[in-house]
């Protein structure tokens, strides 16, 4: 752990590139998710699928780090 300073900087950190994978994850979701009816022919193309999980697996990864943080909050081993 670093200086009160650089936790906070981490933390700031962990919480944006969690809410930019949210937000790729969230756009590949759509666009999957439009390709189906009544918009769509309910078959989504292999690339559209290929990003959702890739979107989905950063997502996750971004995602635990900020749930360490929290942790590390929580249990008192962050100032």
């Amino acid at each position: 752990m670093g200086t009160a300073a650089e936790q906070r900087a981490e933390e700031q950190q962990a919480i944006e590139d969690e809410r930019l994978a949210f937000e790729r994850r969230h756009r590949a979701f759509m666009t999957v998710t439009k390709q189906f009816a009544p918009h769509g022919d309910g078959a989504p193309l292999d690339a559209d699928l290929k990003e959702l999980d890739a979107a989905d697996a950063d997502w996750k990864a971004k995602n635990a780090v900020v749930e360490r943080i929290a942790e590390e909050i929580r249990t008192g081993k962050r100032r």
